[in-house]
């Protein structure tokens, strides 16, 4: 298993259908700081046990939020944080496991706005979900080109207007159009939602290095290779 999601977190939140943590709107402006902790599983080819990550998603009241990703290495916890940043306009991935930190600028388009006021979120509501009102959309998009052919993808997807249009929960399912295959059958299912100040999970250690991504990863992967075996 690879030994951090700096690896495949843009693969598994593609799959996943979950690549922004506010779907199509801006956070109110009075939104309250929370803490939303998720499984995401996914089948595993061959096995009949799910494979499932735990993360959690802190955001703080102007938007900004990070995505903390847990990861045993060499029998230790491991933590990665993507930051997205709003007020400075910079996100920063945090990887613990070998003290580096990957920072980029946000597109301007993605956060100038984020005080805009909303009044509701897309889809219709539809109950609550760990006492959360929700609203239910689903739609479906075409995948051409790629290997498996012509492929429809199903998204599912549960926001909240309270926690700023966050995507509360989600489901993705790919098929391909020829047999009907599932290709991808991917959830994300939150477990806990609490509202309490999130600064502490901004912060950023003074003493690790910039790096690039590419660097990153190969210090992942020779730190993997010299932890195979230890329990």
């Amino acid at each position: 298993m690879k030994p951090s999601h700096f690896v495949n977190f843009t693969t598994l939140l593609m799959a996943a259908g979950f690549a922004s943590s506010v779907h199509a709107q801006n956070p109110p402006e009075l939104l309250r700081s929370f803490v939303v902790t998720s499984v995401m599983s996914t089948p595993r080819e061959g096995s009949p046990y799910l494979h499932t990550t735990t993360f959690a998603r802190a955001v703080r009241e102007d938007g900004s939020s990070v995505t903390i990703w847990t990861t045993m290495i060499g029998g230790r916890e491991q933590y990665e944080r993507d930051i997205k940043d709003y007020r400075t306009g910079v996100s920063t991935i945090v990887v613990d496991a070998t003290k580096s930190v990957v920072r980029q600028s946000i597109p301007e388009s993605e956060f100038k706005n984020r005080l805009a006021a909303t009044t509701s979120c897309d889809g219709t509501p539809t109950g609550e979900i760990l006492g959360i009102s929700v609203n239910y959309t689903e739609i479906k998009r075409s995948i051409t080109g790629g290997e498996q052919g012509e492929i429809t993808a199903q998204i599912k997807s549960w926001t909240a207007p309270e926690l700023g249009c966050l995507v509360l929960q989600e489901e993705t399912i790919w098929t391909r159009d020829s047999d009907g295959f599932v290709l991808v059958n991917t959830k994300v299912t939150p477990i806990s939602v609490s509202f309490r100040p999130v600064d502490e999970y901004f912060d950023i250690p003074t003493s690790y290095a910039a790096r690039t991504k590419e660097e990153v990863l190969g210090q992942l992967n020779q730190l993997l290779s010299t932890t195979v075996g230890v329990p």
